[in-house]
């Protein structure tokens, strides 16, 4: 029954996703590296840089760095312990969607900020609102002034939340009628999910109206910072 079902998964389209990006970045990341830059992207698995806007700069050196091995990967290791990278040689660190999912969150931006060059610059971004996703388990969540004082380490470039309200409403509700329609069984947590995805993502578009309104704060999902690590003192 099991494999049946898989197939009829497969047959399926893909459901929309409940993510506006209506907010975007005021900061050119890729304007404040320099030429052929050492860029890290953390707990990438094999992303290499990819949600970096406008993609990896010309000549940019990407290392894939993940907990588990898979294809891809350049660097299997923990983020809390990067002793084999050399300090002070990235250009760039990239902590997307990882933050939430570490034991110790300040140890791991602690060993960024070590393997950072002076004036290298960090790029953070968590979930505030958003539902539980283990990968493999979730610890933690950001708003956008936590955020900031979390990351205090580093000189604050910006500090944002990108994922609006409309956005955040709309996986919070998909994931509410899944539950609710489960009956306590994952087939049907499943596809009710499916369903409430088809049912409810168009309440993202709601963003185009309000997500730049300052209250939109109250109900974010994601967070993101851009900070630049000091110069060491003299």
């Amino acid at each position: 029954m099991s494999d049946l079902a898989a197939a009829l998964r497969r047959m399926l389209p893909d459901p929309p996703t409940t993510n506006y990006g209506v907010r975007r970045l005021k900061t050119d990341i890729r304007a404040l590296l320099a030429p052929s830059p050492l860029i890290f992207d953390i707990g990438s698995k094999e992303a290499r840089g990819a949600y970096l806007p406008g993609g990896p700069p010309p000549g940019a050196r990407i290392v894939c760095v993940d907990i588990d091995a898979r294809p891809g990967v350049d660097l299997v290791a923990d983020a809390h312990d990067l002793h084999m990278v050399e300090t002070g040689t990235v250009d760039l660190v990239m902590l997307l969607n990882v933050l939430e999912h570490v034991r110790d969150p300040q140890r791991v931006l602690a060993e960024c900020e070590r393997i950072l060059k002076p004036g290298g610059i960090v790029w953070v971004d968590v979930p505030f609102m958003f539902p539980f996703h283990a990968d493999p388990d979730d610890f933690w969540r950001f708003s956008d002034r936590g955020l900031e004082i979390a990351c205090g380490r580093f000189e604050k470039i910006e500090c944002t939340f990108l994922r609006g309200p409309a956005s955040c409403m709309a996986e919070l509700i998909v994931q509410f009628v899944a539950v609710l329609f489960s009956f306590n069984r994952r087939r049907l947590h499943s596809a009710a999910e499916y369903a409430a995805r088809w049912l409810f993502s168009w309440i993202k578009y709601l963003d185009w109206f309000i997500a730049n309104y300052e209250s939109a704060r109250v109900i974010h999902a994601t967070t993101t910072f851009i900070g630049r690590k000091r110069a060491a003192a003299a």
